[in-house]
């Protein structure tokens, strides 16, 4: 009769589904995690009611964020974006951007002008004209930000 042959580690073979079973455990918790971390978070779309990020007063934006000079940029309507955003910063800081940049860490539509981001935004322009063409209608920051909101309902 032939005679079993002994594993050299049995404590191997008797620990075998706990440690697959770990090992799947740390695998999903580690996908998770680095879901959790990487994604970004769903931006509320048109409609949804939710208003970006903005700043209600203008002294909260204090000290206004330095805007790119208008002159480097050969697109009339953005050169005219950025020449409101260096002539009414204030009225800007208090506009949201419906582009949804907060994500890039933008406080308000003052923030688009501070980097090319706006150049190359079309959102980010037609927001500065129409508050530029409002604010010379002598509307307030508030009516600015109502006549832009619904523009994007």
């Amino acid at each position: 009769m032939r005679r079993k042959r002994e594993s050299k580690n049995p404590g191997l073979l008797v620990h075998w589904p706990v440690i697959v079973f770990g090992s799947a455990l740390i695998a999903i918790f580690s996908t998770l995690a680095y879901n959790a971390f990487y994604s970004t978070p769903p931006s509320p779309g048109p409609g949804s009611g939710a208003m970006p990020v903005h700043y209600d007063r203008a002294g909260d934006a204090m000290p206004f964020p330095a805007t790119l000079a208008p002159a480097s940029f050969k697109q009339t309507e953005v050169r005219e974006a950025y020449q409101t955003a260096k002539e009414i910063p204030e009225v800007l800081a208090q506009q949201p951007c419906y582009c949804y940049c907060q994500r890039k860490g933008h406080r308000s539509l003052l923030d688009c002008f501070n980097t090319d981001h706006a150049a190359s935004c079309s959102i980010c322009v037609r927001e500065a004209l129409l508050a530029a063409q409002m604010h010379r209608q002598q509307k307030s920051a508030e009516e600015i930000r109502r006549a832009a909101g619904r523009i994007h309902d």
